[in-house]
Formats: C-alpha cells, sequence, structure tokens
C-alpha cells in the first residue's frame, strides 16, 4: 500500500472533505435529539426481529462522543465512531491536499485491494455480531 500526492487536475473536488462535511452537523443533530425536537424513536429492525441493525445505537453513540465519553461510545457502537474518525482523518488529508493544490492518490496491490473488499464485508457483521452480544 501507498499513499502519495500528485498534481491535482483542475476542476477535481477534495472528496473526502465533502464526505467529512455532514460531521460539522453532528452536534446539532445531538442538540435536536437531546433536546425532544426530534424523536427517532425505536429501530425498526429492532421492533419488528427483537434484533439490532447494524447502527443501533449510533444516536447515543454519538451522543456519548460528543459529551466528550469517547470509551463509551466506542464501546456502544464501534463501527459507526469508527466511520467518523476514519471520515475526519480522509476528509482532513483531502482538504489538505486540495489546498496545497495536490490530489491524494492511494495505491494498493490485488492483494490488498481484495483485503479491503473482504474487511468491507465482514467488519458490519462483526459489529453486527457484537451489537447483539451486548443488547444494544
Amino acid at each position: 500500500m501507498r499513499l502519495f500526492t500528485v498534481p491535482r487536475p483542475r476542476g477535481t473536488v477534495p472528496v473526502g472533505a465533502l464526505l467529512m462535511a455532514p460531521l460539522f452537523g453532528l452536534p446539532l443533530g445531538a442538540w435536536l435529539v437531546e433536546t425532544g425536537r426530534i424523536d427517532l424513536g425505536i429501530c425498526g429492525m429492532q421492533a419488528a426481529f427483537e434484533l439490532p441493525c447494524l447502527t443501533c445505537g449510533a444516536t447515543r453513540a454519538t451522543m456519548g462522543l460528543l459529551g466528550g465519553q469517547v470509551w463509551k461510545a466506542v464501546t456502544f457502537q464501534p463501527l459507526i465512531i469508527s466511520l467518523y474518525f476514519m471520515l475526519m482523518i480522509w476528509g482532513s488529508m483531502s482538504l489538505w491536499t486540495f489546498l496545497r493544490d495536490r490530489k491524494l492518490v492511494l495505491e494498493m496491490s490485488n492483494r490488498e485491494d481484495l483485503l479491503f473488499k473482504a474487511a468491507l464485508i465482514v467488519v458490519p457483521f462483526v459489529n453486527w455480531f457484537y451489537l447483539f452480544r451486548i443488547g444494544v
């Protein structure tokens, strides 16, 4: 695996920075939930099948994260909190390279690409099993 920058072609946008932008709305969403202005109710999958969905607990984990309880947030919903941190890192790097008129490139071998794709399938199932075991 190799991470490097190349000159940015004109007209390209910093995709990572754009995908990171919604993270800045999390405090507003947490405030809306906390003050009761929005009621998300119970998860539909949990109500129907008594099983957590892949994102069950994400609101509570996000509220814990914004409240400074990082470890509690990670143990409550590890997949979502990990995605937040990965988006923040990727978005920051993407924005930094964009401001320097560069483009971020990640080069992977065929094996690394296959492992990455396998992780995209396996990790959500591991997270779902974890949520089921802790009783979210």
